[in-house]
């Protein structure tokens, strides 16, 4: 299976457990992606937001891990925000079982968790490879 680029979008604060373990299973033997960035310690800037913008174009995914704080976490939000603006396929990965987890203030209404359970995750994540392959099917046809 060819390999997904992923950006993982999460708090920083927060979270950073969690993007080891996504981190983690992105090594994993039958793993269909790679993560190709991440969220940092964001300063909001137009500098920075420019680099983002940039930088998207070199993934065909991206993961955005929820938790208790996402909903007020700035960097998730304005990550999110600018992901969508660009029409980047994304889905939220629900990252703790233990506590109730907000969705980003960014996401749509309609958006929902996907558990964090390895073979829906890597199903979740190999949507993307099919959508593509079923548009350049199309195109060709």
């Amino acid at each position: 299976m060819s390999s997904l680029r992923v950006y993982v979008c999460f708090d920083p604060r927060n979270d950073a457990d969690l993007f080891e373990r996504l981190a983690l299973d992105s090594r994993r033997a039958d793993s269909p992606f790679e993560i190709v960035g991440a969220t940092g310690l964001y300063v909001e800037s137009q500098s920075w937001e420019d680099s983002f913008r940039s930088g998207l174009d070199g993934v065909d995914e991206v993961v955005v891990i929820c938790s208790e704080h996402s909903d007020t976490a700035d960097a998730v939000n304005a990550e999110l925000r600018i992901v969508r603006a660009h029409a980047k396929p994304y889905f939220l990965l629900l990252g703790r079982r233990d506590v109730p987890c907000t969705k980003p203030a960014a996401a749509r209404a309609t958006d929902c968790y996907y558990a964090w359970i390895w073979d829906i995750l890597k199903f979740q994540v190999g949507v993307t490879l099919r959508r593509a392959a079923l548009r350049g099917a199309e195109a060709i046809g």
